[in-house]
């Protein structure tokens, strides 16, 4: 167990020591996040703490010298990602050279080291799903980086889980990358929880969410595809959740209309925002969304634990349940608000008639 606890202390330490290096190097540099109309900060933040981030990561993940093809490929392609993200973080590239990028990354770490599905017969149909599942990921956390310590926590929630199953299952290698991925994260969180004092910017968040979807791909489930289904799916819920949540909204509010109009949209409707706004705060908002992933976890590692194809199955439901229940609250919102208000209202005029 040392050994991972090395991992862990070693990308944690890095973690600690270079972001507030790069927060000074950020202000002297210029390279800043001013305030923008969908953003939730009144003031220019650096927003070099990717680089702090990805150091850390690769570092910790290199620190024993014991790793795998695979995780060899993980490293190459979290780099082409990152390296996306740090070029859009200073000159901001089009979405359709950014996804060209991590389609790239995708492929090299697929057909050159074999990080790829095997759910199906096919490679072709195991490639699109495993890239599918690999950008939409790398995608969703970067959209939930919209408030201090978000992204980081959901990841390094997440990671914890992928962590516990690679421990009990003896899959080693996935253990080093899960607990780099952890100390990575805890330590950014450090100058990130309470008021963020670097931002990790688009080079960041893209390069956790890519590396925790090829941690999940490198992942040996379970023999029972329902399983192995919903345990990913469960682990990564909330960033997914986020993702068909603001899909079928936007859709509904007619705010757009086609893929293209989808990928441009940027606006303060994302699972976080929604939460804000229904009185929590941001912190609330954080904390439940946090809450929300370690449930997912949970539940996920009680599938693992059980092992049974029905299992899986009530897995999937249970997602798809929490998803739908989401949807139609934030759907149909003001009518239930309305409800609940109005029944203590007339509740109170009978109490005041009767008297």
């Amino acid at each position: 167990m040392w050994k991972f606890q090395e991992v862990f202390v070693w990308s944690f330490l890095i973690a600690i020591a270079l972001t507030p290096l790069l927060r000074l190097a950020a202000f002297q540099l210029g390279i800043l996040d001013h305030p923008k109309e969908y953003g939730i900060h009144s003031h220019p933040v650096p927003r070099l703490g990717g680089l702090g981030l990805y150091a850390a990561f690769v570092m910790g993940s290199l620190y024993r010298m014991d790793f795998s093809y695979m995780l060899k490929g993980v490293l190459v392609g979290a780099s082409i990602i990152f390296f996306i993200g740090l070029v859009d973080d200073l000159i901001h590239l089009r979405a359709g050279l950014k996804l060209a990028g991590q389609l790239l990354a995708c492929g090299i770490m697929m057909f050159r080291y074999g990080v790829i599905l095997d759910v199906f017969p096919n490679i072709f149909l195991n490639g699109f799903f495993t890239a599918l599942g690999i950008i939409g990921l790398t995608n969703a956390v970067n959209f939930l980086d919209n408030m201090d310590g978000l992204a980081a926590g959901l990841v390094m929630i997440s990671s914890l889980a992928i962590f516990i199953v690679a421990f009990y299952t003896k899959q080693y290698w996935l253990g080093y990358l899960s607990m780099a991925l952890i100390g990575t994260t805890a330590g950014f969180l450090v100058f990130n929880l309470q008021k963020a004092h670097v931002f990790m910017g688009d080079s960041g968040s893209t390069f956790l969410g890519f590396t925790l979807a090829s941690l999940a791909v490198m992942t040996e489930w379970s023999y029972h595809l329902s399983v192995t289904l919903a345990a990913p799916l469960l682990i990564l819920g909330v960033p997914i959740l986020d993702m068909i949540l603001i899909t079928v909204l936007r859709a509904k509010e007619g705010k757009v209309r086609n893929l293209k109009e989808w990928i441009d949209y940027t606006g303060k409707d994302h699972f976080s925002h929604r939460m804000m706004r229904l009185g929590l705060g941001g912190r609330g908002a954080v904390f439940s969304l946090w809450g929300l992933q370690f449930i997912f976890c949970l539940v996920a590692l009680a599938l693992l634990w059980q092992k049974s194809f029905s299992q899986g199955v009530l897995g999937l439901l249970f997602f798809l349940a929490v998803t739908l229940g989401f949807i139609v609250f934030f759907w149909k919102k003001r009518s239930i608000i309305a409800r609940l208000y109005a029944r203590p209202a007339a509740s109170n005029a009978r109490g005041s008639h009767n008297g």
